[in-house]
């Protein structure tokens, strides 16, 4: 360092080296005095509290006296400490002999940047003026007590480069802040590299901060092609330039699953089901599903590619068929038999918000029993879905927020058979509830109605109560004695679960719902509530979720069962 006194910790040793050759002579004799001169601030009984060591009345030895002078030079107050015995009493008088650090009569930072105020590092260094400089206020635990609380605090790493007293007695630091001179990305696989960079808004030059580090590595974790990421900083061969390095370990992203499942709304269901997250390494999703069961046949294909090109444009595409029959009762149902293709081309608008368009055509059979009608809809809408995600985890959030914003129109002008108007608006956040993210409070808010100049809607165009979405203490199509309760053209849900996270594959929930569906009125008589236990399993097709809701109604406990997968919200 420029300007720098020679290291205190030198003298000592030269010093030491000098004296305790002339020690020679009286190894051994007897201590009979410990004394100290030289200082003038600090008290001698402050500093015959460390010499513990050397002990009157026992022999001299050269390693006790080496440490008791560390001893000394470890209060940080001395630029040179000694040693000097004499004869005395029939013994040896051990003479610590100091030499103070000068009085602080100042204290001056400077930094290179105008983000962190002088004055803070000012505060955090705690150098008081107008008493003896102390050199354990530079320790290198106190000063990366200093840099990290900087970093936390205002999201820049800096580290000191030049500290000394000047001829005026004034305490001088500088502060400089280190730059990214090139970024590297280890641990690929399959992926290729420009999908990692992309995400990454750092370039050489800028100075890596906090908070630009942390959307990284969340931004990359949360594609799903990742078991880990992690990001630090190797040295170069040029001072303050450092090369940033993202280190991944990719994920088993490609899969074909193959069994019998259950689900509480479409009973037993067998499956064939090939999906592949990050396809060829470019971060394309494409999905197929097939699905047999009793009340459901299902044929779907879905491609997803998050970036055309260089640009930040997505371009989705789903195709599937459906032929289903859902059982209010043995003489109560509703069939479908539905072939449907949604296009959807999206763009971010900032950093955490995008813009989503979606075109759909679907063609839907529908029998009704309970009206004994069969409609032919005819679906052609155009919708529009606003977003923000911030979220740390795309399964396991513990801190942020998703808000959806969904728009459609559906009419003849577009080539439907029926006109509708759908507004749609959910609002979830989570907050840890401890350091480390695993017990975390999550809350949902979801509204929306639907609109029709026509008589009647499709079934499937309705909002429905129960099931695993909304109030779990009912089954999905638990319409009792009075359906209207159950289905409608608007919704009220909100949703609140504590989340603890055991382990990365397994979480425990305790859950508590609210919510109505309503056509004409919300009516707070007819309110609906449950609360229970669940828990997430995480699985290479995603979490799945058990729950077991309870609720009271009309004066009667009832509860619910409820398999399903992906998080409620």
């Amino acid at each position: 360092m420029a300007k720098q006194k020679p290291s205190v910790m030198a003298v000592v040793a030269f010093v030491l080296l000098m004296l305790l050759s002339s020690l020679v002579y009286a190894e051994g004799a007897i201590v009979t005095s410990i004394t100290v001169s030289g200082n003038q601030e600090i008290s001698a009984s402050e500093i015959l509290a460390v010499v513990k060591a050397t002990k009157v009345g026992e022999p001299l030895d050269e390693n006790h006296l080496m440490e008791d002078m560390n001893a000394i030079t470890d209060l940080g107050y001395f630029s040179l400490v000694e040693v000097e015995p004499k004869f005395y009493l029939g013994g040896m008088r051990v003479n610590f002999k100091v030499e103070e650090n000068p009085i602080v009569k100042g204290v001056e930072v400077s930094l290179d940047i105008d983000e962190i105020p002088v004055s803070e590092i000012e505060k955090r260094l705690n150098i008081p003026v107008g008493e003896v400089f102390n050199i354990q206020r530079l320790s290198p635990e106190s000063m990366q007590e200093l840099v990290e609380g900087i970093a936390t605090d205002y999201g820049i790493f800096v580290e000191p480069t030049d500290a000394y007293i000047d001829n005026n007695a004034v305490f001088k630091i500088s502060f400089v802040t280190s730059r990214v001179s090139d970024i590297k990305v280890t641990g690929l696989e399959k992926t290729k590299e420009q999908v990692v960079t992309r995400y990454v808004n750092i370039k050489p030059g800028d100075i890596p901060r906090r908070n630009e580090l942390e959307k990284i590595y969340g931004k990359l974790y949360n594609t799903g092609y990742f078991d880990s990421v992690n990001i630090f900083f190797e040295p170069t061969d040029k001072p303050l330039e450092q090369t940033m390095v993202i280190d991944v370990k990719e994920r088993k992203t490609g899969q074909i699953l193959s069994g019998l499942g259950y689900s509480s709304v479409d009973g037993i269901v067998g499956y064939l089901q090939y999906q592949e997250d990050n396809l060829l390494g470019y971060g394309q999703k494409l999905s197929s599903k097939v699905e047999l069961g009793r009340k459901k046949r299902m044929i779907g294909l879905s491609f997803y590619e998050p970036f055309l090109g260089t640009s930040s444009t997505s371009l989705g595409l789903d195709f599937n068929y459906t032929k289903s029959r859902f059982e209010y009762s043995d003489t109560n149902f509703v069939e479908e038999d539905r072939k449907g293709f949604t296009l959807s081309v999206g763009r971010p608008i900032t950093e955490y918000t995008r813009l989503t368009v979606n075109g759909t055509i679907d063609n839907n059979l529908e029998k009704v029993s309970a009206t004994n009608t069969v409609s032919d809809w005819k679906t052609r809408s155009l919708g529009f879905i606003l977003s923000y995600d911030d979220a740390n985890h795309f399964l396991f959030p513990s801190k942020g927020q998703r808000v959806r914003l969904l728009t459609e129109f559906g009419g003849k002008v577009l080539g439907g058979n029926y006109a509708f108007q759908k507004y749609d608006a959910d609002f979830a956040k989570y907050v840890k509830l401890d350091k480390k993210g695993k017990h975390v409070l999550a809350g949902h808010v979801g509204v929306g109605v639907i609109t029709t100049p026509d008589e009647k809607l499709p079934e499937n165009m309705k909002y429905y109560l129960g099931g695993p979405d909304t109030v779990r203490s009912y089954k999905f199509g638990s319409f009792d004695e009075d359906r209207s309760l159950f289905e409608g053209n608007r919704r009220f849900v909100s949703n609140l679960e504590y989340r603890y996270l055991i382990t990365d594959q397994i979480q425990l929930v305790l859950f508590a719902d609210a919510g109505q569906i309503f056509d004409n009125g919300f009516k707070n008589e007819n309110f609906k509530t449950g609360f229970g236990p669940g828990i997430r399993l995480n699985t290479p097709i995603g979490p799945i979720r058990l729950d077991y809701g309870f609720g009271k109604d009309g004066g009667k406990w009832r509860s619910a069962f409820h398999f399903s997968l992906g998080q409620a919200f």
